[in-house]
């Protein structure tokens, strides 16, 4: 198995003329909060179709929300170079499990979640772990 020496995660952004994906680089070495801000600017890159070179290629994964087009399920396929994707479908209201017994229904949104990978570099169990983190 290939270990890679950082985590480059892509993402898919809706730009005029069809989907760019910029790259944040080294997301395994900040925090949360510390990549809003080169997402953010990322993403209005994409939208101006003024992504620099060194903004794509080169991730080991893509995270896409194809929820914004209305989809609750769909089957993201990893780009060639890439280990693995993640979609996000839409949201929607959903009865929660166990609030029966307290005779009411109070709906929670919920979205499926779907991850893609390449065998070859990840196992089952590892991509299931995967999955498990990023729900909880």
């Amino acid at each position: 198995m290939c270990i890679p020496s950082s985590i480059d995660i892509a993402f898919a952004v809706e730009a005029e003329a069809g989907v760019l994906v910029p790259v944040l680089r080294n997301a395994d070495k900040r925090s949360l909060k510390d990549l809003v801000g080169p997402y953010d600017e990322l993403v209005e890159l994409a939208r101006q179709r003024k992504l620099p070179p060194e903004a794509t290629g080169g991730s080991i994964a893509t995270v896409t929300n194809f929820g914004t087009f209305g989809l609750i399920w769909a089957t993201p396929i990893p780009l060639p170079e890439q280990s693995l994707v993640l979609g996000i479908g839409a949201r929607r209201g959903a009865p929660p499990v166990g609030t029966q017994a307290k005779g009411q229904f109070v709906p929670v949104m919920e979205a499926n979640l779907t991850l893609s990978f390449d065998h070859r570099v990840i196992d089952g169990g590892a991509a299931d772990g995967c999955l498990l983190r990023v729900a909880d």
